[in-house]
């Protein structure tokens, strides 16, 4: 029987992704190969090797806690930062959960919109997996968003922030390693929290004051923007080593091999 072949535009295309998600899984040194039994493309990260599946599980779960748990107008604004050492997902705040669930779905409006309750746990337990049972609720994300789940239809309908503002005030991440053991992948990210500045009372905002957290305890330094956009590499390369650092571990889950959220712990 004749060998199926990827096709080279399917090869392009995955090249394309893992370099769009370059910013959540460190990717210096890549390769894509197949595995012995030819159904699962093999990603090489600094000699780790990666299911490519497995990989844009996690990036996607990553991003989604960069999101929700980025937006100041949520009382969930840096939740998974504010551990004094570690939170494992059993431990996990439902409703965070949930915030965090549906967070991508959700757009800005007064007037009450809805969201499929299905997809709402399809996207949990994409994230959690059995790590975390999915229980529906209100999500009581704060002033700014009212959000109500309906046990009749099991839906769940809501309002959310209209406005945003070009500078945010929030948290930055960069990974800066993945290590890989068995059925379980640990991604180290340095994390530091940026409040932008517009010195001497201009209009123009022109720098940014670095934190560690946005409890602003201890300035960790300033840095200037270039072209009015922030540098995360300059800061990291200024300041790396007194920035916050968390390992997220994700295990696999055995019904579904999905890599779902196991844990977060602070390590510096």
């Amino acid at each position: 029987m004749e060998e199926k072949k990827t096709p080279k535009v399917l090869i392009i295309f995955l090249i394309l992704i893992i370099l769009g998600l370059g910013g959540y899984i460190a990717v210096d040194k890549l390769i894509l190969n197949k595995s012995k039994n030819d159904t699962t493309t093999v990603v090489v990260v600094d000699d780790v090797k990666l299911d490519l599946n497995a990989m844009y599980q996690i990036s996607n779960t990553l991003t989604k806690f960069d999101k929700a748990f980025n937006d100041s107008s949520s009382k969930y604004f840096g939740y998974i930062y504010k551990i004094d050492k570690s939170l494992i997902a059993s431990k996990f705040n439902k409703e965070a959960a949930l915030f965090v669930s549906m967070y991508d779905d959700m757009i800005g409006t007064n007037t009450a919109q809805y969201l499929v309750g299905e997809n709402v746990k399809k996207n949990y337990e994409k994230i959690f997996g059995k790590n975390l049972e999915y229980k529906p609720s209100n999500v009581n994300a704060g002033n700014e968003y009212n959000i109500v789940y309906n046990d009749t239809n099991g839906n769940y309908s809501y309002t959310a922030p209209t406005t945003s503002t070009v500078y945010k005030n929030g948290y930055y991440s960069q990974t800066i390693k993945t290590n890989v053991e068995e059925e379980t992948i640990n991604v180290t990210r340095r994390v530091f929290y940026v409040e932008y500045k517009n010195p001497n009372g201009s209009n123009d905002v022109t720098e940014a004051e670095i934190y560690a957290n946005d409890s602003k305890s201890k300035l960790i330094g300033t840095v200037s923007l270039r072209n009015n956009v922030l540098s995360e590499k300059e800061v990291l390369a200024k300041y790396g080593s007194k920035v916050s650092e968390y390992t997220y571990t994700f295990k696999q889950n055995s019904s579904t091999d999905d890599y779902c959220f196991y844990s977060i712990e602070k390590i510096k």
